[in-house]
């Protein structure tokens, strides 16, 4: 098993002094302050790029944008714009080289049913198959991450798609997100997707808000889902994604670890 805490600019220097070198860092995110301004995509981007390049000892992961972002769209300005992103987020790719791009899976909730999800399938990938033919090139896996698809129906029907397409991509997922936003427990998500999940997003909520707290300050039970994990994905990589201090994270960190010994 991997693991990884989730980093921003004011929290990734303590993150990375303080966890041991097999540790990554998943840089966050471009959701929210990253894309308020050019000036603060840039921002962001400089500084990713400036400390993964003087910390090439570590390994590290990247959250791309992910609001706003339809893979499909039948308004061609809209696609333009998402266009955009993604080549600008390709483009940071180059300087850090992440193990694992994240992006969210987006699918819309209309076609998140088996006999509708092909065609958004179909034309998400006609839209991302350029770009990760670029990021497979470089040796970074992008994985999409679930948010509010209700089950693992799209995810699994974009995996095999890819897969059948032989591209560099692959499932994160938000077990916070499967617990509040699904109504399938994040146990089911894994036992159906199974070792097509190479990442997960691991925080804790009650079920009334994506809270982002640290596990065992929720309501989901860590030792079923990560024994289900531990059974179904044991390759994958655990990301702490949790929205509090350093020390806290960390502490999130030990409390999953202890867990799994």
């Amino acid at each position: 098993m991997n693991f990884s805490v989730c980093a921003y600019p004011e929290t990734a220097l303590n993150l990375l002094n303080n966890t041991a070198a097999d540790v990554a860092l998943e840089l966050q995110s471009f959701g929210l302050k990253g894309v308020k301004s050019p000036e603060a995509w840039n921002e962001r981007a400089t500084f990713y790029a400036e400390f993964a390049t003087s910390h090439r000892d570590r390994r590290f992961h990247l959250h791309g944008p992910f609001l706003d972002l339809p893979w499909w769209s039948y308004d061609h300005m809209i696609t333009e714009v998402v266009e955009r992103r993604v080549t600008d987020t390709v483009a940071l790719c180059e300087a850090i080289l992440p193990e694992h791009l994240i992006l969210h899976l987006n699918c819309p909730f209309y076609f998140c049913r088996a006999d509708r999800v092909q065609l958004w399938v179909e034309h998400a990938l006609e839209f991302l198959k350029p770009h990760l033919l670029a990021l497979g090139e470089m040796g970074v896996l992008t994985v999409f991450e679930n948010t509010y698809e209700p089950d693992p129906v799209a995810a699994l029907a974009f995996s095999k798609a890819v897969e059948v397409e032989g591209l560099a991509a692959s499932i994160c997922l938000d077990v916070g997100h499967a617990h509040t936003f699904s109504p399938t427990p994040p146990a089911q998500w894994v036992s159906t997707l199974g070792s097509r999940i190479a990442h997960y997003h691991i925080h804790d909520n009650d079920q009334t808000d994506d809270q982002h707290n640290v596990p065992g300050k929720g309501t989901i039970d860590f030792s079923i889902l990560l024994s289900a994990i531990a059974q179904n994905s044991p390759d994958a990589t655990l990301s702490m994604e949790i929205e509090a201090e350093p020390k806290e994270i960390l502490r999130g960190l030990d409390y999953i670890r202890n867990i799994l010994n």
